[in-house]
């Protein structure tokens, strides 16, 4: 029997040997014994022996091996990942549970979930959560689809700044600057996401964006599209800018393709995309290099090679880009080729579109609906309710926050009670135990008023007290474009 050198673990692992023996229905003296894999933890340096058919968790487990698994080998939350360091090839291919996990945090092949991967000959792990902090930094349970845990990908990085913007900003009262910022930032924000572009982060008056997050193979063009799109919508508020302020306001542009490290970083609870790698770095000097030069966008030769058919291209410089000591090509873009600009500016009908750090759903067209009559539309995560009433739109989850009782059916079904209230002050009163929510903020009008003082239902006092769960009303955000009411779900 194999087990590991640290003496003070040998004879509670050999014990648990032969604690499985028992349980497997084997004569732990026996002369011969059904072949079972030795599974290697590093950096415990111990060996276990796993019985056929057994998961590393339940190997790990049975020899007080301490591998996390805060969903209780369910493969939700990805706290038992080990790293394969010897003996890929006796771990079978993935189970459709942990193709999902692994796939949306886009580990590597060597990344396996020990309560999944039930190995059929030796292999040699390393664990990869070894206490609280890597415990809390790894569970996926409860976290949100977009967090990756680093991979690396061909990416286009954007990275912008406002010209002047030191000098301006000491001329104006705070108040101006921060509402200048945000008016052109949320005008670039919508034309970043219409790319498929993720807004990285702002820095004072400074964007990052990555393009080609989920490998879309137009990113290159798309990045450049969204680029002069900026420039142009730059132009147009310009006026504005000049007339309020007295200013003139201007942008420049950098553009970079090249390999990142694309992960999710920050404490948890806070994490976000990014993207890090000298790929950034080189983006961010390309987009400096346009003072020096005086242009407004210029792009690295590696971008311009990927692009360089469906762009109009003016002119190009070598520049050494600041913090180096090597000197590169730059190439300035003025417009996309005719071809280009159709194919990527087309009007393209969508289900769901991204803006604004939402992604909004296509959900019912503005004149389907009935004045004062609650519409029940179903998607994948909830029902929702859109209400026209006057001139005011509302749209909310058609579970009620105290037991997620429907407030109406999704078609007639005569059921008792009947529908939900909504009264001319906008305030919805739940049919099954008349708490109200002021549909405009959600607030909580009245809690529960068809139950006794106690809580109890009249109709159902085996339940006991059920005047918890005091909640607002969850609202939708809603948008309406072009005669189409859009749904926020996210």
């Amino acid at each position: 029997m194999r087990i590991g050198k640290l003496g003070a673990v040998e004879s509670r692992v050999g014990q648990a040997f032969s604690d499985r023996f028992e349980v497997c229905g084997l004569d732990p003296s026996a002369g011969a014994v059904q072949f079972m894999p030795t599974l290697r933890s590093l950096p415990d340096n111990i060996a276990i022996d796993c019985a056929t058919g057994e998961s590393v968790l339940e190997a790990a487990r049975r020899a007080h091996l301490p591998i996390t698994h805060a969903c209780g080998g369910k493969a939700k939350c990805s706290t038992c990942r080990i790293w394969i360091l010897d003996g890929v090839e006796a771990c079978p291919v993935q189970g459709e549970l942990e193709r999902d996990l692994t796939g949306r945090l886009h580990l590597t092949e060597d990344i396996r979930l020990a309560c999944q991967l039930r190995p059929t000959g030796d292999i040699v792990f390393r664990r990869l959560v070894l206490d609280e902090t890597d415990l809390l930094i790894a569970n996926q349970l409860q976290r949100g689809a977009n967090t990756k845990s680093g991979e690396l990908k061909s990416v286009v990085l954007f990275f912008s700044d406002v010209a002047g913007f030191t000098r301006f900003s000491e001329t104006l009262t705070p108040y101006d600057v921060m509402y200048l910022l945000n008016r052109y930032f949320a005008q670039v924000g919508e034309l970043i996401e219409r790319n498929d572009g993720y807004i990285d982060k702002f820095v004072g008056d400074g964007l990052m964006a990555i393009f080609g997050v989920d490998g879309q193979p137009d990113a290159p063009i798309r990045a450049v599209n969204a680029a002069l799109q900026t420039l142009a919508a730059v132009d147009r508020m310009k006026p504005f800018f000049a007339s309020m302020y007295g200013i003139e306001f201007d942008i420049r542009i950098g553009l970079h393709l090249g390999d990142a490290v694309i992960g999710s970083i920050g404490s948890p609870g806070n994490e976000r995309l990014t993207a890090i790698g000298d790929t950034v770095n080189v983006a961010s000097r390309v987009e400096a290099a346009n003072k020096e030069a005086g242009t407004r966008l210029l792009v690295s030769e590696a971008l311009y090679n990927r692009v360089k058919d469906d762009v109009e291209m003016t002119d190009f410089v070598r520049v050494r880009l600041p913090g180096t000591t090597d000197r590169i090509t730059l190439y300035e873009i003025v417009k996309l080729q005719p071809e280009a600009e159709r194919a990527l500016n087309a009007v393209v009908v969508r289900d769901t579109v991204r803006l604004g750090g939402k992604t909004w759903h296509k959900a019912i067209r503005l004149d389907s609906l009935v004045e004062g009559e609650p519409t029940v539309l179903g998607f994948p995560s909830l029902y929702a309710v859109v209400l026209r009433k006057g001139e005011k739109i509302f749209a909310f989850n058609n579970a009620c926050p105290h037991l997620k009782l429907p407030f109406f059916e999704a078609a007639a079904a005569g059921t008792t009670p009947p529908a939900s209230r909504i009264d001319d002050e906008g305030t919805i009163r739940c049919r099954w135990h008349e708490s109200c929510f002021d549909l405009a903020s959600g607030e909580i009008v009245s809690w529960c008023e068809a139950l006794n003082d106690d809580g109890v239902s009249q109709q159902m006092p085996m339940l006991g007290d059920i005047s918890k769960n005091r909640a607002p009303l969850k609202l939708i955000p809603w948008r309406e474009e072009a005669g189409q009411i859009w749904l926020a779900l996210d």
